[in-house]
Formats: structure tokens, C-alpha cells, sequence
């Protein structure tokens, strides 16, 4: 190992722990991570392609990297309609990152990493991760968010240190995901894993999900648990489907509460298929590139009102990872986004506890924007380049 590789193995150890302590903390702060990936990733990224005849990369990566082309493409091609090109063009930064994230992740769990640097990244996430819903959950209970010095995101659902509930209810559900997976494989993490805190993360974060009460985020987990068992385990995975369909069933049958969530949220059902009819007669509009990637948003008032739509008053995004991909980004943008999710999908099956995160990842992005917010795009694209 050179000098200078041996900088970069430092400066993508440093990443990592800055996602390993932001993600569910800070966006600012995660931030950092970008910052430092920019010159590490690089790095790894010129050495790959000097060392490798011929090159093997993930075809998933090749598909994020082509969908991160027509995200900038739809954003050239819509110039003078968009209120701010730059600052949408510069959010397809998460998807570059993602890639370089991949090149330099990759070294560094080859050639550098040990034992002690995973055992103080997954113990940091789970700290950080845990400091930050039990900092939500007391500004549920209480009113006042400790951490934050000011009033709860909202009276009746848990936030996190997210100003977005709904954010942290589909990021807190993708997380329980992966630590129920440690849990259940922990005899493989027992090198790094220190049981008390694991169980504590998974108790924690467990009531994080609980309270957000963000149904998306439910089925997100629900579904995705017994996936952990789909490799090995056939017949425990249809056992699981089926205890976790029934315990479903019946909450949202006899829980009040779970009741309320799913079937009578004050017009949240209607308005989702109102942006999601917004989304189709957008691609109408434009069927090749769309309307400019992250640019639905802007227009989906105009468009909902030109169609004669309901909740012409709200404008937000397709609350729907596929339809905003279609608005937004046309045709190719989504045929890309797919092409990309199912190799993602492909490539995790090796992985119990990857692929039921990216069946997490499916199922709860049918219901919300989650490729979208900045705080989830950290999460989800930071597994992806790192497994």
C-alpha cells in the first residue's frame, strides 16, 4: 500500500463515519461526506479503470450512472420553462456521488478495511440513529424537541431530527429493516456488533416507526421483513408473509388508530391519486425527458388545474418514486429508474439483508417521493455503493 493510497483509505473512513453519524442527524452535516468522497472517489475511480483489464463493474452501477444522464438531460432540454435549472441540475450531484461512492467503497473494503473500523461505524450509526429518535420521540410526548430546541415537527407523529415527519417515517423504516437483519444474522456481525446496543437500536427505532405512523413506511417494513428468510428459508419467508399479512389485516380491522392511518387520513388517499394523475398527463405533456428532473413539483398545481384534477390548492411531488421519474424525467428517465431498480434487485439476492432493503425500498417508494429527499437518498445510494 502506497502513501497516497493509504490517505484516501483515511479520507473514505472518514465518509463513512459521517454518514454513519448524520444520516438521521443532519443533512448539513452528512453533507461532509460528499465532500470528502469528492477526491477519494475520484482517486479510486482513475485507479480502477488503471488496473483493470477488462472492467467488471456492477451493471446497476452502469444503470444509475445512464439515469443520472437523463435526469441532466431532462433538466437541459427544459432550460427556459424552469424557474431554477442550476439548482436542479446540481441535485443530480446524490446519483454522481453514489457512483464515485461505489469505486471508493470498494478499495477500502478490499484492501483496507478491518474488523474495528466496521465495529465503530455500525456501533456509531446505531448511537446516532437512536439519540435522534429518542429526540423525536420526547418531542412528541413532550412538545419540545430537546435537540433541536424548539417545538415537535408535529403534535401526533414522531419526526426525529427531521423537519419532515413523513422523511423520517420512510428513513426509520428502511433503517429497522437493516437492523432487523443484523439481529437475525448477528452470529455473522458478532465481530463488530455489541448486542445490547443492537437491541436497544432495534427497540428504539422500533418505536420510531411505530409513532411516525407513516403506512407507507408500515408496508415498507412489513413486507421486506420476511425477505430476510427468502434466500435460505423458503418456507419461513411464506410463514412470515403470512403472519405479517395477518397481523396487518387486523390491526387495520380492529386497531382504531391503524385504522385511522390507512383508511381515513382526511383526504391523504385522494389527494396521492390526484398527484399521480398530475404525473400521467405531465408525461403526456412530455413523453420523452419530461418535464425536468425535481421540476414536478413546481407545475403540479397548473397541471392538476389545466386537467380539472382534485387538490388543485396542493402542490408537492408524485408521492411515487416511478410516476415523479415519469413526470419529471419522461419515458427514458423511467425506463432507466427500472432498469436500475430490478439489477439493484438481481444483484442483492446474495445478501438476505440487502435485498429486503431494496424491497423496502420498492414497496414504501410506491407511496412517497423516497429517491427524493435528500435525508433518504444518503441512506439508500450510501447501501448501494457500499454493498
Amino acid at each position: 500500500m502506497n502513501r497516497t493510497d493509504e490517505i484516501f483509505y483515511k479520507v473514505t473512513y472518514a465518509s463513512l463515519l459521517v454518514l454513519a453519524a448524520g444520516i438521521f442527524t443532519s443533512l448539513s452535516f452528512s453533507a461532509l461526506a460528499h465532500i470528502l468522497m469528492l477526491p477519494s472517489g475520484t482517486y479510486f475511480l482513475v485507479k480502477f479503470f488503471k488496473e483493470n483489464r477488462p472492467f467488471k463493474i456492477k451493471v446497476s452501477v452502469i444503470s444509475l450512472a445512464i439515469m443520472a444522464l437523463f435526469c441532466m438531460f431532462s433538466v437541459l432540454t427544459n432550460w427556459q420553462e424552469m424557474e431554477n435549472p442550476i439548482q436542479n441540475l446540481l441535485k443530480t450531484k446524490y446519483f454522481v456521488f453514489a457512483i464515485l461512492s461505489y469505486f471508493s467503497f470498494n478499495y477500502f473494503k478490499k484492501n483496507y478495511a478491518k474488523d474495528k473500523h466496521w465495529k465503530v461505524i455500525l456501533n456509531l450509526f446505531l448511537i446516532s440513529t437512536s439519540i435522534a429518535t429518542i429526540s423525536g420521540l420526547i418531542g412528541l410526548w413532550s412538545g419540545f424537541n430537546p435537540l433541536k430546541f424548539k417545538d415537535a415537527c408535529h403534535p401526533t407523529r414522531a419526526c426525529g431530527l427531521y423537519g419532515m415527519y413523513m422523511t423520517y417515517g420512510y428513513g426509520i423504516s428502511l433503517f429497522m429493516v437493516l437492523v432487523t437483519g443484523l439481529t437475525l444474522y448477528k452470529e455473522r456481525f458478532k465481530s463488530y456488533i455489541i448486542p445490547w446496543l443492537l437491541y436497544a437500536a432495534l427497540f428504539i427505532n422500533g418505536l420510531g416507526l411505530i409513532f411516525s405512523f407513516a403506512r407507507g413506511a408500515w408496508l415498507g417494513f412489513v413486507i421486506a421483513v420476511p425477505f430476510l428468510l427468502f434466500k435460505d428459508h423458503k418456507r419461513k419467508f411464506l410463514i412470515g408473509s403470512l403472519v405479517g399479512a395477518l397481523i396487518l389485516g387486523l390491526s387495520v380491522a380492529f386497531v382504531p388508530k391503524v385504522q385511522k392511518v390507512f383508511l381515513k387520513r382526511q383526504g391523504s388517499n385522494e389527494q396521492r391519486i390526484d398527484f399521480y394523475q398530475a404525473a400521467y398527463y405531465a408525461f403526456k405533456e412530455n413523453p420523452i425527458l419530461g418535464l425536468g428532473y425535481r421540476n414536478f413539483e413546481a407545475n403540479s398545481k397548473a397541471i392538476k388545474k389545466k386537467y380539472d384534477i382534485g387538490s388543485q390548492h396542493f402542490a408537492g411531488h408524485a408521492h411515487n418514486n416511478a410516476l415523479e421519474h415519469l413526470a419529471s424525467t419522461g419515458g427514458l428517465g423511467l425506463l432507466a429508474f427500472i432498469i436500475f431498480c430490478l439489477l439493484w434487485l438481481k444483484e442483492s439476492y446474495k445478501e438476505p439483508i440487502i435485498i429486503s432493503f431494496v424491497i423496502s425500498f420498492l414497496v414504501s417508494g410506491m407511496v412517497q417521493y423516497t429517491f427524493g429527499d435528500g435525508e433518504n437518498l444518503f441512506l439508500i445510494l450510501g447501501i448501494f455503493s457500499l454493498f
